[in-house]
């Protein structure tokens, strides 16, 4: 009996400890940063499924716009959470580094032009109640495609006047034809007698070294061989070098070559996956007899052995929005997205990235700046990105980064421009926070007002179009704009428009210095300078000092 009571007891001890173990465990996993898989997301459409804050807005939109429809994307989160993790690193939101320095977080630090973002101006951006306006709703627009509203007169008013309003010329369609060498992912199929430096050539790698299978050097002017590695010094990219019908790696075909595969074919012999790659001369994926003739009849100078490759047939000339309209097809995306979103990454006038002629990325491109971090040298990241994905035309780039977008992006579920930047939507596979495209707090609104413009422009406000706004739970009054301008000051008034201009002098027809954000507390140096365009003007200042006109009826006072 004292026996049975004592093993009971380290039963029960060692069952103890197994929970404490398995609770241990389990608090590690659900702690990580992925425990936002255990959020309850769900959406419902309906003004009446959003909160009360929320529905004010939303019933007036209705009333402009009967036809379109507003779901509400419950994120399972609380707000506090929400703006934790988004300024829980410098950097993860940024702002312009001549914004208000109130918009600035404390650290001071600053990437490519931008500067860590305040937890005060990340909460005004952040919150979609400040953009439930009939501008600023469209940074929640669904971007799918739809052919039936979404056409290239729409999107040639997107790039009208910019880089892109031209025509092109395409590489046309590509034939297959004999090459020296091709990329095939981690090897370099090459044909016989070809020297390394040619190799290099004709994939385009411009720095590079090779070394035997020792790790002994080998000379540029030397033949490739079976098994040889071939490194691109630039990026520290590794390749194996396969050159047909030299099974047995000497840089030579012989007899010896086709004499192995003729053992290997009567099962006398093995080979290894490298040595079957060099021995499918007739590139079909089997090793058998037409491979070993094939080889034979080379040695005796009858049939040449080659690589098959491909190259371009023509080239034809398209603009820029038929490029994107034909984006838009391959990847489900918008064109109207994808044309706003390229000229949000470079520019109206393009930049860089999109040049073609970057020291040391001659011929490659990235329109929408995909592994441009902000550490180190962005456009530079950009482009060894695209060099590495092959992107080496504008067609190429534009179509590729948009299937990139749809398969990272909204075939995840962020499929909004405000969900690109705030990571809020958990697909269980990527978790929370983390993925977001770019780290500008001011990226969603902005393009809401080129979409929203494109779609005025070309009469689209009255079709149906579904809008997804997040929602977040124990949300505080809605966040305000933080300004360094003391709002009790006599000379404070708040900015009541959405997109507003302030001109360079007081008419419609001057230059716009700035666009100024809805609820931006200015001061105002004159109220009334002079009427003009069917507009009174008044003279205001910044808080980063910058100064211009605006119509005052825009203009409201704080207090």
């Amino acid at each position: 009996m004292r026996t049975k009571k004592r093993f009971m007891r380290k039963f029960i001890s060692a069952q103890l400890v197994l929970i404490v173990v398995l609770a241990m465990i389990f608090n590690i996993i659900i702690t990580k940063e992925v425990y936002a898989a255990t959020y309850t997301q769900y959406t419902k459409t309906g003004i009446s499924e959003f909160p009360e804050s929320y529905q004010t807005y939303l019933k007036k939109l209705a009333d402009l716009h009967p036809n379109w429809t507003f779901t509400a994307f419950y994120t399972g989160m609380t707000w506090n959470e929400f703006i934790e993790k988004e300024t829980s690193e410098h950097l993860k939101n940024t702002v312009h580094v001549s914004s208000d320095a109130s918009w600035k977080c404390s650290s001071g630090q600053v990437a490519s032009g931008y500067a860590c973002a305040s937890k005060e101006i990340v909460a005004y951006f952040a919150d979609p109640r400040n953009f439930l306006t009939e501008s600023g709703i469209f940074q929640f627009l669904e971007m799918s495609y739809n052919s039936s509203i979404h056409t290239k007169a729409g999107v040639d008013s997107i790039i009208k006047g910019t880089f892109m309003d031209k025509e092109i010329n395409v590489s046309g369609g590509e034939v297959e034809t004999n090459v020296k060498a091709r990329m095939e992912g981690q090897f370099i199929i090459i044909a016989p007698n070809t020297k390394n430096s040619e190799v290099a050539t004709t994939i385009g790698m411009e720095k590079f070294k090779v070394t035997d299978a020792k790790g002994k050097a080998v000379s540029n002017s030397a033949n490739a061989a079976t098994g040889y590695i071939f490194t691109n010094t630039t990026y520290n990219t590794s390749y194996t070098m396969i050159v047909l019908g030299d099974v047995n790696g000497d840089g030579e075909i012989k007899a010896t070559d086709y004499a192995r595969i003729k053992n290997y074919i009567m099962e006398e012999t093995t080979l290894t996956n490298i040595q079957k790659m060099a021995a499918d001369v007739n590139e079909d994926r089997n090793v058998k007899a037409t491979d070993y003739a094939r080889i034979k009849n080379y040695i005796m100078d009858a049939t040449p052995i080659t690589v098959k490759g491909k190259t371009t047939n023509s080239t034809t000339k398209m603009s820029y929005s038929e490029i994107i309209m034909k984006a838009a097809e391959e990847s489900g995306i918008s064109p109207y997205s994808i044309a706003i979103k390229i000229i949000q990454e470079v520019g109206r006038k393009g930049s860089s990235s999109v040049s073609g002629t970057y020291p040391g990325y001659e011929g490659y491109y990235n329109f929408f700046n995909i592994g441009a971090y902000d550490s180190g040298n962005a456009i530079e990241n950009g482009l060894k990105y695209a060099k590495e994905k092959g992107w080496n035309s504008p067609y190429i780039s534009i179509i590729e980064g948009s299937k990139y977008m749809a398969d990272s992006y909204i075939g995840v579920g962020q499929n909004t421009a405000y969900f690109y930047k705030f990571d809020v939507v958990d697909d269980e596979k990527t978790g929370t926070f983390w993925h977001q495209y770019m780290t500008n707090v001011q990226d969603p609104s902005s393009q809401a007002k080129n979409l929203y413009n494109t779609y005025a422009t070309n009469n689209m406000l009255d079709l149906s179009l579904n809008f997804i706004i997040p929602v977040f739970n124990d949300m505080p009054n809605v966040c305000s704009l933080p300004s360094s301008i003391d709002k009790n000051a006599p000379t404070s008034y708040y900015i009541t428009g959405t997109g507003v201009r302030l001109r360079s002098s007081a008419t419609v027809n001057s230059a716009a210095v700035a666009t100024l954000e809805l609820n931006e507390i200015v001061t105002v140096e004159n109220i009334n300078v002079g009427s003009a365009d069917g507009y009174t003007w008044a003279k205001i200042k910044r808080s980063n000092g910058t100064t211009g006109y605006v119509a005052s009826k825009y203009l409201k006072k704080c207090n």
